[in-house]
């Protein structure tokens, strides 16, 4: 009877979220393994969050939770914060960190040290880039 009924959860949780998901929580769980010490310590905390079964209830609260808000709001919650980073072979460096709302917060610095910072914003059709005022800076059509 058990497994019938996580069988048939598990079916429902892929039909109703309708989406592939980011699986944020899985990702930031994983990361947190990976920065606590060693390979030997990673080693045995991810043995025992598979033997507890850690790995398993987060993939599942992803799956059946946090994906199926992400496909409907069109973000992920547990998402925001996420930040990269990256300097090109000019000196060229960009960072942006992705907010609660989806946009992503975006700072650039070019190799002679000008600065720009902008938002992305994201609807269905179309991709802005707004300043810091309000602005509406850059603007790219999606086809989909």
């Amino acid at each position: 009877m058990k497994k019938s009924l996580m069988a048939l959860l598990l079916a429902a949780s892929f039909t109703l979220s309708g989406c592939y998901g980011s699986y944020a929580l899985f990702h930031k769980f994983h990361k947190f393994n990976g920065e606590i010490g060693g390979k030997w310590i990673n080693s045995v905390v991810h043995f025992i969050a598979n033997v507890i079964p850690v790995y398993s209830i987060v993939i599942f609260c992803d799956l059946l939770v946090f994906n199926t808000i992400e496909f409907w709001t069109g973000s992920n919650v547990l998402a925001s914060g996420d930040t990269y980073q990256e300097t090109d072979a000019n000196g060229n460096q960009i960072s942006a960190v992705k907010n609660a709302d989806g946009s992503l917060s975006v700072n650039l610095v070019d190799a002679n040290g000008n600065k720009a910072d902008f938002t992305l914003e994201r609807d269905a059709e179309v991709i802005r880039a707004i300043d810091e005022k309000g602005n509406v800076i850059a603007q790219y059509s999606v086809n989909q």
